[in-house]
């Protein structure tokens, strides 16, 4: 049997940054093949060539015997492509969304509507919501049922399941699953341990070479020392007279007639790491932006940093720090205009800016890339910039929202260390994940379902509560409870 996606010699540069190097590889007919690699590897830069996007400066690329240089109008009537970024209009419904793809492609739904039913009924009952309206997991779902729409013969999909919850990723996995039983090759990259050992073969990328291509179990082992790091250990932090950063009571957020967030109580001890954890569209952004200041609540008492969440917003804003998970760094500044900026809102002295901008650096180990745009950084280093930025100010509170979605195992763990530097120096840590391994390094977690915290404990303590081995099955187990639909961004 010849292979359907031949990758030859094959490389590419931007300038004198040499993404793709001489990068070989072959995927069989009906194979899922997984790409994976750490942050900056060159994985998404060969994703476009083979999607025709780009063209390879050395080597060649063939997918079902067509040259994606000399072939490409025809090939791309035979590829579905998922890209790392959201590739929907979110202007645009749900319906709308789709049948513009199978008209771009000459095609209807209807024609080709079996292939993507099991995907699209579950979001057919918000068929007329906005795409940018859905959360995590919808989107994902109504991607990948426009990228299939065509009927391809090769899916090519960049780290699709970012951001998405352990079910709904689950629930995805299981459609490709289905089409890789439909006879649709599939080439996937994913920074999930759980989503690489699912795939037939894996090729491992570094530094813009793979340097390894065979069973999952085979590549993991090889190179284990970036795909299973060693895990992190915090001792007790715990005092006897407790100090709390966050006290919240009978929180409630409602949008017209839908209750996002439904009479939450809890407590967040100064210096503490409190994982807050649940499906898409659980809550737990909603609640969030209250915390932050950002969103009044409908009804319900809280403090943050000992700042009433009703009428003392703007004092909360001044003693916390955020980080959201699309980053809330400017792309065209370099790193230190970034962190003079954000500095400067928070009125820090120029001398202190000065002295902690070349301590931050030094631990970060980005001096010599001071003066880089922010754009140009691996998203590994842009996540670490983004946390030392939001807590440059020495803020009471940080808040991180999903910091760490689509990043490697190993830069993953590096951030963590961070989180637990800060903890360590006072700050109080508050994090929503989507990693269950990261659910692990947190003091206490909670975890949300249909807008109402339905545990809340130690990681060892909900493990023993809901006899699981590990967090992904309390998550799992509790995420089962859920009754209202995700279709909402709460």
């Amino acid at each position: 049997m010849e292979p359907i996606v031949t990758v030859s010699a094959v490389s590419k540069s931007y300038g004198k940054v040499r993404a793709v190097a001489d990068a070989d590889f072959s995927v069989m007919p009906g194979e899922l093949f997984g790409l994976i690699g750490p942050d900056g590897a060159g994985k998404s830069t060969l994703f476009r060539m083979m999607a025709t996007l780009l063209m390879p400066d050395a080597g060649q690329i063939r997918v079902d015997g067509l040259d994606v240089v000399g072939d490409y109008r025809a090939l791309r009537c035979r590829l579905g492509y998922m890209p790392g970024q959201f590739s929907l209009y979110p202007d645009l419904t749900v319906e709308e969304n789709l049948t513009f793809f199978a008209t771009l492609f000459g095609t209807t739904v209807q024609e080709n509507y079996s292939l993507v039913a099991d995907i699209y009924r579950q979001i057919e009952p918000f068929r007329r919501r906005r795409a940018g309206k859905l959360s995590g997991g919808m989107k994902q779902k109504l991607a990948l049922s426009c990228a299939l729409i065509h009927r391809p013969v090769v899916l090519l999909l960049d780290e699709p399941t970012t951001g998405v919850d352990p079910v709904s990723r689950k629930e995805f996995w299981e459609m490709l699953r289905r089409l890789k039983d439909e006879g649709i090759t599939i080439v996937v990259a994913t920074p999930y341990l759980d989503e690489i050992k699912s795939c037939d073969r894996v090729a491992f990328m570094q530094d813009g070479c793979i340097r390894g291509v065979d069973t999952p179990a085979a590549i993991l082992e090889r190179f284990a020392d970036i795909l299973c790091p060693p895990g992190l250990q915090r001792g007790a932090t715990g005092s006897e007279h407790k100090e709390y950063a966050i006290e919240v009571r009978d929180l409630v957020k409602r949008f017209g007639r839908f209750t996002a967030v439904d009479h939450i109580s809890f407590q967040v001890e100064k210096g503490e790491i409190f994982g807050f954890l649940g499906a898409n569209g659980a809550g737990k952004t909603t609640a969030m932006r209250m915390l932050c200041g950002l969103s009044y609540p409908t009804s319900g008492e809280g403090r943050v940093a000992g700042f009433d969440i009703n009428t003392q917003q703007e004092q909360i804003k001044r003693h916390i720090g955020y980080m959201s998970q699309k980053f809330s760094l400017y792309d065209d500044l370099t790193i230190v205009e970034n962190v003079r900026l954000f500095a400067g809102i928070y009125g820090l002295p120029e001398r202190v800016i000065r002295q902690r901008t070349e301590a931050m650096l030094q631990q970060l180990g980005l001096e010599a890339e001071r003066d880089t745009l922010v754009r140009s950084l691996p998203l590994g280093w842009k996540q670490r910039l983004a946390f030392s930025v939001a807590t440059f100010h020495r803020p009471d509170i940080v808040f991180l929202d999903e910091p760490t979605g689509g990043v490697d195992p190993k830069t993953r763990r590096q951030f963590w260390e961070l989180i637990y530097q800060a903890a360590d120096e006072g700050i109080t840590v508050f994090v929503t994940t989507h990693y269950m391994d990261e659910a692990e390094y947190c003091g206490r977690v909670s975890i949300m379902v249909d807008g109402r915290i339905r545990a809340l404990d130690t990681p060892e303590g909900l493990k023993r509560t809901f006899g699981e081995p590990d967090m992904e099955g309390v998550f799992h187990r509790l995420a089962r409870e859920a009754r209202r639909k995700e279709g909402g961004t709460a």
